[in-house]
């Protein structure tokens, strides 16, 4: 079996795993591209930067897998919705009749009870049709909001903190290569010199019979302690580089998984925001705990009102009849049975949810599939190592 092969079934498996332990999977879209660090940024004969490395991809890939399953449950549900859509439309015309007779029926007393209760007016009927649509949802999607608002300052101060700590590297690299490079040039100046200093005492001695044996000594003491001075400078100079470099490593490592949680978050959030219409869960909160109060308000007209009870029954034993997988959610959508534009409307924007879904897919593909070509790369590239990347793969648990 090839690597490659091997990967994506090891991968799936411990997927599958944390899939069940977890028992749900949240949602996600993206909205930049982020690549995980490649293997030029780091020394492959290193065992510890290639473990850490390769580690680095397998937990890359979970990840994208993971977000590839939720997005793909999501796609299945806005699926479902288009396949009742396209059912419904191709109804024949007495069964559209119908539908659309009951529909606008619940349209008119649904009308009549709103304006029953019109006192309240603390949310305007567009926002309640929003939140009626998605009101199972809400409750669930409030706090997934609060938590990946929380998740995602926390992520923004690591990527400050790493960002901070790359930069400050960066600094210390460069720092020492230029201490390095003068080591070099101070030790070719003290060879200059005390060749120019010997050349002289030479002249001096046996030229004007002048005594210069002090001079050799000293010349001798000085230029051995610079030389031995810039020897150790040096020496020094290049162990702080390589721990700095190792430590850059780390750091670029941690910060493109960072980058990739902040990516998932920030585009989660947003599909969110676009879908409920607004800019915080603050608001989405109180825009919630107000069409509370709405809705008890009208229910309690609508109990009052024993014809609207019977057409809504009527309305989802006949959805019902006609294998509507979700006929419920149609009671709050009953302007869509009535009127052909809304109907579009609806279906644009369940496309639109559909296209955003498929984007996030395409974006976990690619991460997982550029992490998994590099192990297998990493096999192909250098083979000595092909059974140290095979156990560190089948022995890797995801945290």
């Amino acid at each position: 079996m090839g690597i490659f092969s091997w990967v994506k079934n090891r991968i799936s498996s411990l997927k599958r795993g944390n899939a069940e332990d977890e028992g749900y999977y949240d949602d996600d879209t993206i909205r930049e591209d982020t690549a995980p660090v490649r293997r030029d940024s780091i020394n492959i004969r290193s065992r510890d930067q290639r473990s850490r490395y390769i580690e680095n991809c397998c937990e890359q890939m979970i990840e994208a897998d993971k977000e590839i399953e939720r997005s793909k449950m999501e796609y299945r549900l806005v699926t479902e919705y288009l396949t009742d859509i396209e059912v419904i439309e191709a109804l024949p015309e007495d069964s559209k009749r119908n539908l659309s007779r009951i529909a606008d029926r619940i349209n008119t007393l649904s009308l009549q009870s709103q304006a029953k209760a019109k006192n309240l007016g603390r949310i305007s009927e567009e926002r309640y049709r929003i939140l009626s649509r998605y009101e199972t949802e809400i409750p669930d999607d409030i706090r997934n909001m609060q938590k990946n608002e929380e998740f995602k300052e926390l992520v923004r101060q690591d990527l400050q903190k790493l960002e901070g700590e790359k930069a400050v590297s960066e600094y210390k690299i460069n720092e020492t290569r230029s201490t390095m490079k003068n080591m070099k040039t101070m030790v070719f100046i003290t060879f200059l010199f005390a060749v120019l200093l010997v050349l002289l005492l030479s002249f001096l001695q046996f030229v004007l019979m002048m005594h210069a044996e002090p001079g050799f000594l000293l010349t001798a003491f000085i230029a051995s302690g610079a030389l031995i001075f810039e020897y150790i400078s040096y020496t020094r100079a290049k162990r702080e580089l390589s721990r700095s470099e190792r430590y850059m490593n780390a750091v670029i490592s941690e910060l493109n998984k960072v980058k990739i949680r902040f990516v998932n978050t920030s585009n989660l959030l947003e599909y969110e925001y676009r879908k409920y219409r607004v800019n915080a869960s603050d608001e989405l909160s109180f825009q919630w705990d107000t069409y509370i109060e709405e809705k008890q308000a009208c229910i309690a007209l609508e109990k009052a009102d024993s014809e609207l009870s019977l057409e809504r029954t009527a309305l989802l034993k006949e959805l019902r009849t006609l294998k509507i997988k979700d006929p419920t959610i149609w009671l709050n959508q009953c302007e869509a049975l009535v009127n052909p534009g809304e109907m579009v409307e609806v279906r644009h924007e369940l496309f639109e949810r559909r296209s955003s879904i498929r984007k996030r897919i395409e974006y976990n593909t690619q991460t997982r599939d550029i992490s998994r070509d590099e192990i297998n790369s990493i096999v192909q590239d250098y083979p000595e190592y092909g059974e140290e990347v095979l156990n560190i793969v089948s022995g890797f648990t995801p945290v």
